[in-house]
């Protein structure tokens, strides 16, 4: 079964534009979770998943601009990021994609190196003015750009650059039971830890877990609980996991949307258990992040209400408790807003060591 295979977000909060007829290359060098010789195709979503900063500018969403496809390939590349061999060409069975359509590459069969990487690139061109395509500037992963096509070229062609249009999901055909999917902001996607360092905890998560365990990290920064409640392109990418882990408010309380918080994640967690694959939803405290005055009383608040009620879901974790300082300071973050990667390492310890252990029955059906 195809399932993701890879720990670091790749998802859409922003967008790069460009003007009809323009092309550039993106490529992007992940660990996978499993290396070895598989089958992986590509998954992309052309919409904008979630809200950046107060909406102005980029909002859950928003669609994608109108553009082709010229080429793609995959390869690998070891532990040095070298590639290993030559590009091979990825096929896309739709090469132009329309605003708001979602597409899947063909399969591709790679062999990757332990340690090493799964390599993607793929040119894009235009096809109107002012063409949205959908990206993140937070990638924690090795990403490059280069202008025109250079999707079989080697690492010389290109520049190293943070802010690129990527696919959604790198999956591989694993011999998997569940996928679990992490959705949240900034936190979950892990802006406070080093590029290509696999520190952020929802990634942790991800290399400790079970083998027979796919994670799917689609964290964003700027994530509100409001884009979650939405129920749009976001939330049906959550939709695909076995088990979805939510963990919203942060952004919710500084942009505005604090006082509806709790009702718009009892939103998402009923759009979810209602979807075609019931999924069962762990919802996670809001994490620290020196809030006071008002915030602070509002992130109390839904903490308390997370922690007593659950708000419909399966199961609670409570990273807040990993990443606080000291009552009475914690809502104050003790490893930095952004957890850098000692936070990463407090939540995956806890997550893998007590709270998974305590409700893997539960949450696999068994």
């Amino acid at each position: 079964m195809f399932a993701s295979n890879t720990g670091i977000s790749t998802s859409h909060n922003y967008f790069i534009e460009m003007n009809r007829g323009e092309a550039r290359t993106f490529r992007v060098l992940l660990r996978p979770l499993e290396a070895g010789r598989l089958n992986w195709r590509f998954f992309f979503s052309n919409s904008v998943d979630s809200t950046w900063a107060d909406g102005t500018e980029s909002y859950a969403g928003l669609p994608g601009g109108r553009f082709e496809i010229v080429s793609a390939s995959a390869g690998a590349a070891d532990e040095s990021a070298a590639l290993t061999g030559d590009m091979i060409g990825v096929k896309w069975p739709q090469s132009v994609v329309e605003p708001g359509a979602c597409v899947t590459s063909a399969p591709v069969e790679i062999d990757v190196p332990e340690n090493g990487y799964i390599v993607y690139s793929w040119c894009l061109r235009a096809l109107e003015d002012g063409c949205r395509l959908p990206a993140t500037p937070d990638s924690q992963a090795l990403c490059f750009v280069a202008e025109g096509d250079h999707c079989f070229d080697g690492q010389d062609a290109f520049t190293a650059e943070q802010m690129v249009a990527l696919p959604d999901q790198f999956a591989a055909d694993r011999n998997v039971r569940a996928q679990m999917v992490f959705m949240g902001d900034s936190i979950t996607q892990g802006c406070g830890t080093r590029v290509n360092e696999y520190e952020q905890w929802a990634t942790r998560i991800a290399m400790g877990m079970e083998r027979d365990v796919a994670v799917w990290n689609i964290g964003l920064g700027y994530g509100r609980g409001e884009d979650a409640a939405q129920d749009g392109a976001w939330l049906n990418k959550a939709r695909q996991g076995d088990i979805v882990n939510l963990c919203f408010g942060v952004n919710d309380i500084f942009q505005g949307c604090g006082p509806q918080l709790t009702e718009n994640l009892r939103l998402a967690i009923r759009a979810l258990h209602e979807s075609e694959k019931h999924p069962k939803v762990v919802l996670l405290t809001i994490p620290p992040f020196d809030m006071t005055e008002r915030n602070e009383e509002m992130w109390r608040s839904a903490v308390n209400a997370i922690r007593e009620d659950g708000l419909g879901a399966d199961a609670v974790f409570d990273i807040a408790s990993m990443l606080c300082q000291p009552v009475p300071r914690d809502n104050f973050a003790a490893f930095g807003g952004h957890p850098d990667g000692r936070g990463g390492a407090a939540v995956a310890g806890e997550y893998l060591s007590h709270f998974w252990p305590r409700h893997r029955k539960a949450l696999l059906g068994e």
